[in-house]
């Protein structure tokens, strides 16, 4: 009921605001655009994330120095918020074959929903989780947040056929192994990006060294997990620099491909192939086919030192995947496989794509398809299973509203030399998604969207990734997100 009526109040909010605006119709942006542009996005945005079958609702943490301490467990997660984007892109001044501009960006949270004792659904600014003796839990303050989103000088020269475009300052990135997360506002980086086109090649590259997150007001440092002086909370080592380069072939037979690799500073690189085609089966009928893999290095002392690792595997990991996708008019089936080694000593390894810890989680996915809402199904030897359906009911008399539903099996999970969890384990995700898109011209740009997930683990994988929490095991969890989106052009 409560949720009924918080669904109600923000989508009724946002229609009304459609409502006694002036709406426009979404400009075409050409290429280089020769005039300016305003924009604005509403998000808004609901979470309730459940721990599911505790045995106990207490466990026993082992502090640095040994000593140990009684503390509740967190069987629930919940943050409610208002975001706002202000996105002003400026015209190109020069000629058509070159010119620059600039781009800036306004970005807000306001909290409308997140109890202290509710952290971590990280919609909201969130404080450091401390330990209160009184109540014997960690609560951490959720809070609105306000900041300068992008902020770049920008540039291109060239054609439609052959061009670069660039960007320094705080920028964007949309890469394969690096790329913009998005929750109320999105997460924006220090650094410059480059991309050019070369006929059927895209080619790009991006740099970065510091990031401010989707959910705190701060440009940050990066860090790895190595204990050390820096970042937010002056605990871990930085990170002085992350970059990506690639490049991606699309043909108009139907052939696809593209290469990725991405370093950051003495901690980890990554290395990413995928090949792809589209057969054109009938008019409506299509199936599209595609192979990929991920490998991922370790690239100094930041990552490992001695015989200690900081990251989620030892020296290196791969990531295997295999996806299927036939479309029939409306409805379209999909399958993927995936397959997975990272091994870690005395531990439950994983394959970490995170190119940076502190400041890392969170903002550089990785697109395979068996990566879900809850679970990421990249443990060491994982073989994961998926099948999906998705159908859009345009042709029911409901443009604009589709479902789909995902079904992900992972089993084979190995922890390396631990004489307590010698097993093999499994995982296994049910997701469900719905949206809508107003199709009438006065709600132009209004949406609303719902996922649902419901994870199921054996409870020996809490217990192998909190072996310092002693009593501190599940075997599921769900998650609820729903957010409605406005977005409109004002000039």
């Amino acid at each position: 009921m409560k949720l009924a009526v918080l669904t109600a109040t923000s989508t009724a909010v946002l229609i009304a605001s459609v409502s006694t605006a002036t709406l426009a119709d979404q400009l075409e942006q050409s290429e280089h655009p020769s005039d300016n542009s305003l924009s604005l996005k509403l998000r808004n945005y609901y979470q309730d994330r459940q721990l599911k079958d505790f045995k106990q609702s207490y466990y026993i943490e082992t502090l640095p120095d040994g000593t140990q301490r009684k503390v509740k467990n967190h069987d629930k997660q919940q943050a409610w918020g208002q975001g706002l984007e202000v996105n002003f892109e400026s015209a190109y001044l020069g000629s058509p074959e070159a010119g620059i501009g600039f781009d800036f960006s306004l970005y807000g949270g306001l909290k409308l929903l997140g109890d202290k004792d509710r952290y971590g659904t990280t919609i909201l600014k969130q404080d450091t989780p401390e330990y209160d003796p009184a109540k014997r839990e960690y609560l951490a303050d959720q809070s609105s947040y306000g900041k300068v989103g992008l902020a770049n000088i920008k540039g291109f020269a060239g054609d439609n056929h052959t061009n670069i475009h660039a960007h320094a300052g705080w920028i964007s990135i949309e890469k394969p192994l690096l790329k913009t997360y998005h929750r109320l506002t999105p997460t924006n980086f220090q650094g410059a990006k480059a991309d050019a086109k070369l006929g059927d090649f895209d080619l790009y590259g991006a740099w970065t060294n510091k990031v401010s997150l989707y959910n705190h007001d701060k440009m940050e440092e990066f860090t790895s997990n190595k204990p050390g002086k820096d970042g937010r909370y002056k605990n871990r080592t930085k990170i002085d620099y992350i970059y990506t380069v690639g490049g991606s072939y699309d043909h108009e037979s139907g052939f696809g491909a593209d290469l990725a690799y991405a370093e950051s500073d003495s901690y980890l690189k990554l290395y990413h192939a995928n090949l792809n085609y589209t057969f054109l089966l009938a008019e409506e009928t299509s199936l599209f086919l595609e192979g990929q893999v991920y490998h991922g290095k370790e690239n100094g002392d930041k990552w490992t030192s001695g015989n200690t690792t900081f990251g989620g595997f030892d020296k290196d990991a791969n990531l295997y995947n295999l996806n299927a996708k036939l479309t029939y008019d409306m409805l379209s089936l999909s399958a993927s496989y995936s397959q997975i080694k990272a091994e870690k000593n005395d531990s439950l390894g994983y394959f970490d794509y995170h190119l940076a810890y502190e400041s890392g989680h969170d903002y550089d996915d990785l697109g395979y398809s068996t990566k879900r809402q809850l679970s990421d199904f990249n443990y060491n030897g994982e073989r994961v299973w998926q099948a999906g359906v998705q159908y859009s009911f345009d042709q029911l008399g409901l443009p604009g509203l589709t479902m789909g539903y995902t079904y992900t099996q992972g089993s084979d999970i190995e922890a390396t030399n631990m004489a307590r969890f010698r097993d093999k384990y499994k995982e296994t995700e049910h997701n469900v998604a719905l949206g809508y898109s107003f199709q009438q011209k006065e709600l132009k740009g209004l949406s609303v969207t719902l996922l649902y997930a419901q994870h199921k683990g054996d409870k020996e994988l809490s217990e192998i990734k909190n072996q310092d929490k002693d009593g501190y095991e599940y075997e599921g969890m769900t998650d609820l997100r729903l957010y409605v989106d406005y977005t409109v052009s004002v000039f």
